[in-house]
């Protein structure tokens, strides 16, 4: 990503991730996140309450069965002259690495406080390697 991209996901609170299974079936749900320097986001699968068990999320099925994954940020506003949103794309894994994880689970209570109760240390977290961003609206140099 280049810099104005970079900065613009930066000050987002949320994103929206988006998976697809073997077929195509797609499924998107809203994320928090936290993101390198080196183009990587990680999203936790937190104990917020959930439909089903972490491990039976929908999201995590499509991504052992296609790791290829988007993930949107954007901003609303009644001038729409303000429009604008960042699509990253990537492939996602489930963080196996113990120094990666640790790394990113403290990435992401430093972004997010409420994770300081509600993200249990060993938590799932979600890898994302970006490889390439799209945008629309954002103000360049």
């Amino acid at each position: 990503m280049n810099r104005v991209t970079k900065e613009f996901v930066l000050r987002q609170r949320i994103g929206h991730l988006a998976t697809a299974d073997r077929i195509g079936n797609p499924v998107v749900v809203p994320i928090c996140f936290a993101t390198t320097d080196n183009d990587v986001l990680y999203t936790p699968l937190d104990s917020k309450p959930k439909s089903v068990e972490p491990h039976k999320l929908k999201r995590l099925a499509n991504i052992n069965e296609n790791a290829s994954v988007s993930v949107v940020f954007d901003t609303y506003s009644e001038d729409w002259n303000k429009l604008a949103y960042v699509i990253v794309f990537g492939e996602a894994t489930l963080l196996t690495d113990a120094r990666e994880r640790a790394c990113a689970e403290n990435l992401l209570r430093e972004k997010y406080p409420q994770y300081e109760t509600i993200l249990s240390p060993g938590a799932p977290i979600i890898r994302v390697g970006i490889n390439r961003a799209k945008s629309w609206g954002l103000v360049s140099d």
